[in-house]
């Protein structure tokens, strides 16, 4: 077996191919945990992962997830984190022989103990203690990252290709495309929507050209409130490490500072109060954070409108139109451009 989680070959098994039968026995083999129940979670966003709640002989519950992503990075840094005391961190169980994820037919295994809480997405959004969270994420980024595991990912992109080249490519693709009802429901909203992704590529073009050197730091890679649970004593553990990487803070920050989640709106008071937590002292630049915002926003657009495009459904489009409504990350990140008087020139 390999040492650690890794990426799949061509015909290896997927996530969902694993059985519950197939999983306990891992957990007894690697992890010497004797499964008495095991039960997946619904949910989630990651489609290349599966996350099931077990629950072992002695009544201890674990998560688990089954995964074909790379994600040792990030399971390295949950487990030198915790091993230094950071609060609000789950590391990995490591596996009979030290490992922090086992293997079965080319797809991960990664098992940790079961936070119990609520996630802060179906909390009142006053509820999250957001000075907690701040300190949390500050340990994060402060950390040193390990050394043991190659970083995936080194910045806010997840497309090789740039802003403007990515609206260009769902033009090309809309226009290609049959007319059917699927198809005409996405025009239509990328024709409402296309002026303003154009106004965000240029912003964040201009912002480009004018950047400064920074540093980078650990990230988790993907802080908003889908990946923390509040315990019952109100606490914020921030989980799911897969989209650790090095890079400038202002990635995570704006993850969670302009609210990549429609459905959760946060305000000023509670980004006062995270920063707070974070602390003062760290120097932020804020107008990486717009321009990390308006990739962000054109990358989670474009690949929705492609899903809808590849599978069609009304869930998909009510997605969009959430990136794109009152509370979507679009017009959060159109806010900031004009609150920090940085709206390029049309044309620009």
């Amino acid at each position: 077996m390999p040492s650690e989680p890794a990426a799949p070959a061509p015909d290896a098994a997927t996530p969902h191919d694993l059985d519950a039968a197939r999983i306990a026995r891992v957990l007894a083999d690697e992890y010497g945990i004797a499964v008495a129940s095991l039960e997946p979670i619904a949910g989630g966003w990651d489609g290349e992962a599966v996350v099931w709640a077990a629950t072992d002989d002695d009544g201890r519950r674990w998560s688990v997830k089954v995964t074909v992503r790379d994600v040792a990075f990030g399971l390295h840094v949950a487990s030198s984190l915790a091993l230094d005391g950071a609060e609000g961190i789950v590391p990995p169980l490591r596996t009979r022989d030290g490992r922090v994820g086992a293997e079965v037919a080319g797809v991960g295994i990664v098992v940790s103990a079961w936070v119990e809480g609520i996630d802060a997405v179906d909390v009142a959004i006053d509820d999250v203690d957001w000075e907690r969270l701040g300190r949390t994420l500050r340990s994060v980024h402060d950390h040193l990252p390990p050394q043991r595991a190659s970083v995936p990912r080194r910045g806010i992109r997840r497309f090789a290709r740039a802003p403007r080249a990515l609206l260009a490519d769902l033009d090309a693709r809309l226009a290609a495309a049959d007319d059917d009802a699927s198809t005409a429901a996405v025009r239509a909203r990328w024709a409402e929507a296309r002026d303003r992704l154009d106004h965000l590529a240029r912003a964040e073009r201009a912002l480009k050209r004018s950047r400064t050197p920074t540093s980078r730091v650990t990230l988790h890679g993907d802080p908003h409130l889908g990946n923390v649970v509040v315990d019952r004593h109100g606490r914020p553990w921030l989980i799911d490490f897969d989209e650790a990487a090095v890079a400038p803070r202002e990635v995570d920050l704006m993850l969670v500072e302009l609210g990549v989640l429609f459905s959760k709106p946060i305000g000023e008071q509670h980004r006062r109060r995270f920063r707070d937590g974070y602390g003062r002292d760290a120097v932020v630049d804020e107008q990486r954070i717009a321009r990390f915002g308006c990739v962000r926003a054109i990358e989670d657009v474009v690949l929705t409108m492609q899903r809808a495009l590849d599978a069609g459904g009304d869930e998909h489009l009510a997605t969009i139109d959430g990136i794109l409504g009152p509370d979507g990350l679009v017009t959060l990140v159109e806010h900031e451009l004009r609150r920090l008087g940085l709206e390029p020139p049309p044309g620009g």
